[in-house]
């Protein structure tokens, strides 16, 4: 029998409530898979894209299905390009409504092992969205710091930090990863980057490590060479389990993809 893992990650990107009618009912859908687990995951991760137009009744929405499904399993957000931080910030992490527009960073240290949550929005006038991201000279020696202190470490955002070789997504990714990349080059204790934003389930190497992304949960963004359109929901919704086997960086992470088709 292979020994249990030390920790079991769910995770989710790309929820977009509000998109349109079906989105929470793609979401419901994942997160009722995601409770169902026995055992239950130790933390689930949701990189991104919470909300499709930042709006107060679109975190409440997500607010209350969090609650009611996650069943006590730590719960770790960072904000992607359609979420606005005021809203998230307020009604998902309950931060004061108050706190200006500085980036939302936050490190977890769950069962042995850092995640440090990257804010990679950039921020637009009211009405508008900037959809590439970019982290800033803060945000990269806030990681910088979080990384220093050794423990074994899962570095998570919205944005992919290298390009997935989609047309659609590529022009939108992270703007400083060059930066990024010297920040992860100076540590041993990194296991893999967590991301989203690209709405397609794949692998990756960045900074030496894997670079994992768990596809979307609202929609699928398709290869350039497929036959199909561009953003589709007529692909199942897709989520990804990883597992860290010994809390080191030496074991690295397995990976697991599920798609879930309405049933």
């Amino acid at each position: 029998m292979h020994p249990c893992p030390v920790l079991t990650i769910a995770h989710l990107s790309d929820s977009h409530f509000g998109a349109y009618d079906g989105a929470a009912h793609r979401t419901r859908r994942v997160l009722d898979h995601v409770d169902a687990l026995d055992p239950r995951p130790d933390v689930v991760l949701l990189t991104g894209d919470i909300a499709d137009h930042g709006a107060p009744q679109e975190y409440r929405q997500v607010r209350a299905m969090l609650d009611e499904r996650v069943g006590g399993a730590p719960l770790l957000l960072c904000p992607g390009n359609h979420d606005v931080r005021a809203a998230y910030g307020e009604i998902l992490r309950d931060l004061p409504a108050d706190r200006g527009d500085d980036p939302i960073n936050e490190a977890h240290l769950i069962g042995g092992v850092k995640f440090c949550m990257l804010d990679s929005l950039v921020a637009a006038p009211p009405g508008e969205r900037i959809d590439h991201g970019q982290l800033g000279p803060d945000s990269l020696e806030w990681l910088d710091d979080e990384l220093a202190s050794g423990e074994t470490a899962f570095v998570c955002l919205h944005h992919p930090p290298v390009d997935v070789h989609i047309d659609v997504m590529d022009p939108i990714g992270l703007r400083d990863a060059d930066q990024l990349e010297a920040v992860l080059r100076r540590h041993d204790n990194v296991v893999a980057t967590l991301a989203g934003h690209a709405h397609t389930a794949c692998a990756m190497t960045f900074a030496g490590r894997p670079l994992l992304l768990p596809g979307g949960l609202v929609s699928t963004v398709t290869l350039d060479a497929e036959p199909l359109p561009e953003f589709t929901g007529e692909l199942p919704p897709m989520f990804a389990v990883h597992f860290v086997d010994d809390g080191s960086t030496d074991s690295g992470v397995v990976t697991h993809w599920r798609a879930l088709p309405d049933r």
